[in-house]
């Protein structure tokens, strides 16, 4: 009998988390991004160029959503902890907390994504408020900017997502990604956050309500 062993060289994983929110606080979200953009609020540097993208958002129609957001890093946590014991800084609250930067996308009809990473923090998080038929999320293979590898191997490929409203999704904020074209006749509308692992002690901006 031989044994058959798996290690894990890296940490690139996709956590999807279903149906999160109510209608209401769907809606009550929507109104106000809508809102934002019509009086072009905080509009901010964009992947999506000739779109809207709004700066850090507040309010309190976002804290339900950045509850289960808190909520749903507690849990990629303690999965990975299981694994690996540098995961637990993620869900103590003795040393470290999580910092929080929300913002809004509005792509219209034939917009793009373009190709981005998130620099500087842990995860990268979005939320698919309005995004159902508007273009599928891909994930760049980071092995494709290697000019000296096989491209027609199954470590090459891309990995795409169609969206469907409700989902949260979570990923490790270095992987390259970007959406595809709007090819709908309706604006593509999602929620963006970074998370950022901070010390205890350092003074958040960006999480109030």
């Amino acid at each position: 009998m031989t044994d058959k062993f798996i290690s894990q060289l890296f940490y690139c994983d996709l956590f999807t988390k279903k149906n999160v929110g109510t209608k209401k606080q769907r809606k009550d979200l929507l109104d106000k991004i809508l809102y934002l953009k019509k009086n072009n609020i905080s509009p901010a540097e964009q992947s999506n160029k000739n779109c809207f993208r709004s700066a850090h958002m507040y309010g309190e129609e976002l804290n339900w959503l950045r509850d289960a957001i808190k909520v749903f890093v507690e849990e990629i946590s303690n999965f990975y902890k299981e694994h690996d014991e540098s995961f637990n800084a993620l869900v103590s609250q003795d040393e470290q907390k999580l910092d929080f930067s929300i913002w809004t996308n509005v792509n219209e009809p034939g917009s793009i994504n373009e190709l981005h990473t998130h620099k500087g923090v842990s995860f990268a998080c979005t939320y698919n408020l309005q995004t159902e038929g508007t273009g599928n999320l891909v994930f760049r293979n980071p092995a494709n900017l290697l000019n000296d590898c096989n491209q027609k191997s199954p470590f090459m490929r891309n990995y795409k997502i169609e969206p469907k409203d409700g989902d949260l999704l979570i990923w490790p904020a270095w992987v390259p990604h970007y959406v595809e074209e709007n090819k709908s006749n309706k604006q593509r509308i999602n929620i963006a956050t970074n998370i950022k692992l901070v010390d205890k002690n350092a003074i958040i901006i960006n999480e109030g309500g």
